[in-house]
């Protein structure tokens, strides 16, 4: 019988990475992961896992290759850093090269669904969306030029788990005036995804690297209106929320920063680049109720 893979994950103590981490575990798969902080919460999680980290950012490029060395497989997924958007790709970069010279043979990434809507109308839209998505298709791009053994690119929509602690505290409207302004239509169809569902479908790639070989996933669990969601939100939260959209004179005097993480008007087409039949027969989708349910200790109470 053939020892159990051994995959490398970045962002581990990540909302995604660390779903995928746990969830590579629990089939009794290696894996190992690099944090700054390995005394953190969340790292001190992972190694009660069973997972193996070494302390390193994505700068250390020795620390890097001794964390590879005997891998077989690579989760990707990275943040923007809105201080150096450009980091995303120098770093996907550097980890794709040396997984490529550590034997790496396959690669499932998670980029954006918005990925799909890089072209000159976005571009003419948004500028700033535009520059962080091309970057992320800059990013798949590379893997599938690398010439690996299988590859998968996993494009999410907009994660659940920013309705909980602690990352809802960035929407401090929702907390504070129980209101949500958002840049989308009343109509706008919003892909919601819960980690363990993307989770769930990397492990299943990782699993049949054939089946998934050069498949691009546009990933969520549900369509809901942002009405709709603040609705299931604040029956678990205890309060009544209220969507306010933004009138085309509003979005145009925000900031493009400010408005790009208001969720552009761009993407406000979301339900275009889904197919949850397809999905769901990789693996069934979670509610947001159930997703709510699952995680009530982080739902913020009134």
């Amino acid at each position: 019988m053939s020892p159990p893979p051994t995959v490398f994950v970045v962002g581990a103590t990540g909302t995604q990475g660390g779903a995928v981490a746990r969830q590579l575990r629990g089939l009794g798969w290696n894996v190992r992961a690099t944090t700054r902080k390995l005394d953190s919460d969340r790292a001190r999680a992972l190694t009660d896992a069973g997972v193996q980290l070494t302390q390193a950012d994505w700068d250390d490029g020795e620390a890097l290759a001794a964390s590879m060395a005997g891998c077989d497989k690579l989760f990707l997924v990275l943040v923007v850093n809105p201080k150096d958007p450009d980091s995303e790709r120098r770093h996907a970069l550097r980890i794709l090269d040396t997984a490529k010279q550590a034997g790496l043979g396959q690669v499932v990434s998670c980029t954006s669904l918005g990925v799909s809507r890089v072209g000159p109308e976005l571009e003419a839209a948004s500028p700033v969306l535009h520059h962080l998505l091309s970057i992320k298709k800059t990013v798949e791009q590379a893997i599938a030029d690398a010439g690996l053994d299988s590859y998968t690119l996993l494009r999410p929509a907009y994660l659940m788990a920013n309705f909980v602690e602690p990352a809802i505290n960035a929407y401090s409207d929702i907390l504070e005036q129980g209101t949500w302004t958002t840049a989308l239509a009343p109509e706008s169809q919003l892909g919601l995804l819960d980690h363990e569902d993307t989770a769930r479908i990397a492990v299943a790639a990782f699993r049949d690297p054939a089946r998934f070989h050069r498949r691009v996933i546009g990933m969520a669990s549900e369509l809901r209106t942002a009405q709709q969601t603040l609705d299931t939100l604040g029956a678990a939260m205890g309060r009544s929320l209220t969507a306010h959209f933004m009138t085309e004179e509003q979005i145009a005097a925000e900031p493009p920063w400010t408005i790009t993480f208001r969720l552009n008007k761009a993407m406000r087409n979301m339900a275009d680049d889904l197919d949850l039949e397809a999905l769901a027969e990789i693996t069934p989708l979670t509610t947001f109720e159930a997703f709510l349910e699952r995680e009530r200790d982080q739902v913020n109470k009134f």
